[in-house]
């Protein structure tokens, strides 16, 4: 384990079992509200109401730390307990990504259900942390939500179009009638798994929520086509020019993608 403070950080990096560790679970739970997930590690940011259980796991880390480095000054200690006011940021070493299955299920337009299919406690953490404020009921591998408002479909979009965390890989799967369920103007279109994947990554590429009238898909395009053309920047270097050129021609596949479905 190496620990390292910079910029008013607390930067941990371990071995691929440092999170699994009791005492790490235990402190990510107490504070999974104020948890950042990220591809190679979680930022835990500083939460005033848990200033008794961030000294215990700082103590802790002190611990390990220089028991790990044989080391018996009490320096880091210290300097760790001056610091409980900084962010932790624990970082994993790479690893070949591990594919974790979430079946999401659709009971109406309202309500929505998911459950993981390959335990894994860190998924579930993350999918909790991301739809915290729209959970009714959990279990050990499965989410209810509601999803009455449209700033809450918004909110499970954003999290279903996120696929990377911790190196683990999320794949969604959905039946063909997830769609018409929670979007009532989707009905009697069948969508499968790679159709409704396509579908929430070309609304994410518009900034826009699923269900969005065909007037505001237009507008949205119309408006992101114009900053993104390619004759913008023609004056610019080859690797702008190769940026705005495959960002316009995305546009206009999601734009097509979407106006068939409309």
């Amino acid at each position: 384990m190496r620990v390292v403070l910079r910029n008013n950080a607390i930067f941990v990096q371990g071995s691929t079992n440092t999170l699994e560790e009791s005492w790490m679970e235990e402190f990510f739970d107490h504070h999974i509200h104020n948890t950042l997930f990220l591809d190679n590690g979680v930022l835990v940011l500083n939460n005033e109401n848990s200033a008794n259980q961030k000294e215990e796991f700082l103590e802790t880390l002190s611990e390990r730390f220089t028991k790990a480095n044989e080391l018996s000054s009490p320096f880091y200690s210290r300097s760790l307990k001056r610091c409980k006011t900084a962010a932790v940021r624990i970082e994993v070493p790479f690893r070949n990504n591990e594919n974790v299955d979430v079946e999401v299920y659709a009971f109406g337009p309202d309500r929505v259900k998911l459950s993981v299919l390959t335990p894994n406690r860190w998924v579930m953490r993350y999918l909790k942390q991301q739809l915290s404020s729209m959970v009714t009921s959990s279990t050990n591998d499965g989410l209810f939500i509601d999803v009455t408002t449209p700033q809450a479909k918004a909110r499970l979009e954003k999290t279903l179009n996120r696929r990377e965390v911790l190196h683990f890989t999320i794949n969604y799967q959905y039946d063909d009638m997830f769609m018409s369920r929670l979007y009532g103007n989707y009905r009697g279109w069948g969508h499968g798994n790679d159709a409704i994947d396509k579908m929430i990554r070309y609304h994410a590429i518009f900034e826009i929520p699923m269900g969005s009238s065909p007037e505001d898909l237009k507008k949205r395009y119309r408006k992101l086509a114009k900053r993104y053309h390619p004759d913008r920047v023609q004056n610019k270097s080859p690797k702008i020019i190769n940026k705005y050129t495959e960002r316009f021609q995305l546009l206009q596949e999601a734009y097509g993608a979407l106006q068939a479905v409309s």
